[in-house]
This record gives structure tokens, C-alpha cells and sequence, in this order.
């Protein structure tokens, strides 16, 4: 059951639902079904994402970098 962002266009409210099979879905807010549907954005799973519950910390100066930053470990 994917969710799906969608306009209205009666009323322009931006919103975002669970739309089962078979179901039309309807603006929250006047209930109106003449929706446009909205080009939602997938995110990639970080990078690093097994160390996701670490702190990372950085140096923060020019020329230095932690161990936690990919590739600019020094």
C-alpha cells in the first residue's frame, strides 16, 4: 500500500495519503477527488547506514577531518 502526495485542485491543499487498491482517494480538507497527483522523490539509503546510530563528530577546521568521514580520514 504505497503512499501518494497529491494537490487539489478545488482547494490547493498539498497532502499526502495511503491509497489502497481499488480506492479514489479524496482531499482531507473540502473532500473533493479532482486531485493531482504529485511527483514524489525516492531517497537512496545512506551510505555508511551500519554506523547510523554513531555520532559523528567532525574537526570542523580547514585541512582536518574525523575518521567517521568517508574517504577524508586522514
Amino acid at each position: 500500500m504505497p503512499i501518494f502526495s497529491y494537490e487539489c485542485k478545488d482547494c490547493a491543499t498539498p497532502f499526502q495519503t495511503l491509497v489502497r487498491s481499488g480506492d479514489e482517494p479524496a482531499c482531507p480538507s473540502c473532500g473533493s477527488h479532482h486531485l493531482d497527483q504529485q511527483l514524489s522523490l525516492v531517497a537512496d539509503p545512506a551510505k555508511g547506514a551500519e554506523n547510523a546510530g554513531q555520532s559523528m563528530n567532525c574537526a570542523g577546521e580547514p585541512g582536518q577531518s574525523c575518521s567517521m568521514c568517508p574517504g577524508m580520514a586522514a
